[in-house]
């Protein structure tokens, strides 16, 4: 008897004492409403400023970029790129005499951002520095190559098409770009290459190409690209004193073979609009009061701090959902659109940049957010984690870095609502929703 009695008590106290901890975990996947002795907050002081990113690496990221966008809020913003090309096989022969048909550049199209309605004059031409695998390339990284444009027409002229096919050979392909390069190039520098042995011999004498456009006078639009494409590379047409009938063959550009890497050029931001240009490069960071300023391409983010969040609650608080709200300020457009997600960096006492606890690689996406919401024109973080542990002063208040997802190969851009803008729009102001208890 006593031993049953001795089981239900020490169930009893170990249910209790479970209940108190579910009872926590669960409070912050409830509605709103149903906490009860719940309390609203969204008056957290917020301080906030755009800036330019600092460095991005862009070394063999999914897309590559390339052409120009004259932005009415960003300014200009120029896309190139630089390539090597793989050697598919060694020891290679085109037989005996051959005769140079045509060479080719192609590029697939994988997207796009801007206006394709505005031609783009592309330029190719070959490098002479070398890319190599021991060295990190950032958006800003340049490589020297020799002064002869090496476009068939001296310069090639485009009109982007992403979503129309091209017929070759009487069969439909996907969309694609085709740039046919000069025959002196084709004849000395492919058909007559002695470096054709391996991959690392042609790569050490044809060091690869520097695709650029020229700058448009127009709205313009930059290029998404997969190089790692079956379809990207270089192709050479060629006869043979063998074979009259024409043959080709390919020098693709492949992951483990190559090395190509995006260079943006934000012209310093010298057509961008006067406020944007006085928060990045006057340093007036109390504009971000206002409005705030995001952009991929490895452009700008925004940086925010709350620095009275720690005193702005007793430590007897338990967070239940905290929020971070930001609101789209972006004028309606078809080609300039926002990003489809932003980001979050914790930025470190050291500078370095890390993870929030809240997200997505700690819990989920549906659970972290950032996804934009194009009905009520904003973006939302579950920031609970975080919040509870600025309370209990587990986290300096270094900033947190708001950026646009994928900045290394999308161009996407977005205007939104700084913490204290005018009273008009007060109701789409930065801030931090906060639903708590106290205990």
């Amino acid at each position: 008897m006593k031993h049953l009695l001795f089981c239900c008590l020490s169930l009893l106290i170990l249910f209790s004492a479970c209940k108190k901890e579910q009872d926590v975990i669960g409070l912050e996947l409830q509605e709103d409403d149903a906490l009860l002795g719940n309390t609203f907050c969204d008056t957290v002081s917020i301080t906030a400023f755009s800036l330019r990113q600092d460095s991005i690496v862009t070394k063999n990221l999914a897309n590559c970029t390339f052409g120009c966008i004259n932005d009415p809020v960003f300014g200009k913003t120029t896309a190139s790129f630089y390539t090597q090309l793989d050697l598919s096989g060694s020891n290679i022969n085109f037989g005996t005499s051959p005769t140079l048909d045509s060479v080719v550049f192609t590029l697939p199209y994988t997207g796009y951002y801007g206006d394709t309605n505005t031609a783009l004059t592309v330029r190719i031409y070959e490098l002479t520095e070398a890319l190599t695998s021991d060295e990190t390339y950032y958006q800003f990284t340049t490589k020297a190559h020799a002064a002869s444009n090496l476009t068939y027409e001296g310069s090639h002229t485009l009109t982007p098409k992403p979503t129309t096919g091209i017929y070759l050979d009487s069969t439909l392909s996907d969309p694609q770009i085709r740039i046919r390069l000069t025959n002196t190039f084709g004849t000395n520098r492919i058909l007559n290459n002695t470096s054709l042995t391996d991959n690392n011999a042609f790569q050490n004498d044809l060091k690869g190409l520097f695709i650029t456009v020229d700058n448009v006078s127009g709205n313009g639009c930059l290029i998404y690209s997969n190089l790692l494409s079956s379809l990207a590379g270089l192709t050479i047409y060629y006869k043979n004193a063998n074979n009259e009938n024409q043959q080709k063959y390919t020098f693709s550009i492949s992951a483990s073979n190559c090395i190509f890497f995006t260079n943006y050029n934000h012209n310093n931001y010298a057509g961008a609009c006067q406020d944007l240009k006085n928060q990045i490069n006057n340093g007036q960071t109390e504009l971000g009061k206002s409005t705030l300023y995001l952009q991929g391409t490895a452009g700008i983010m925004a940086r925010i701090k709350f620095p009275n969040l720690s005193n702005s609650f007793a430590k007897n608080v338990i967070v239940n959902k905290a929020e971070l709200v930001i609101s789209d300020l972006s004028e309606e457009s078809e080609t300039l659109t926002p990003p489809v997600e932003l980001g979050l960096q914790l930025v470190r006492t050291d500078n370095q940049l890390g993870y929030l606890p809240d997200d997505k690689i700690y819990t989920s996406a549906s659970y972290f957010g950032g996804a934009y919401d194009s009905d009520k024109k904003e973006y939302r973080f579950r920031v609970t984690k975080y919040v509870q542990q600025r309370i209990l002063g587990g986290i300096e208040d270094n900033g947190i870095n708001i950026v646009a997802s994928g900045a290394g190969i999308r161009a996407n851009r977005l205007m939104f609502c700084g913490p204290q803008p005018d009273e008009i729009l007060k109701e789409k102001r930065l801030r931090l929703e906060i639903y708590y208890t106290t205990y």
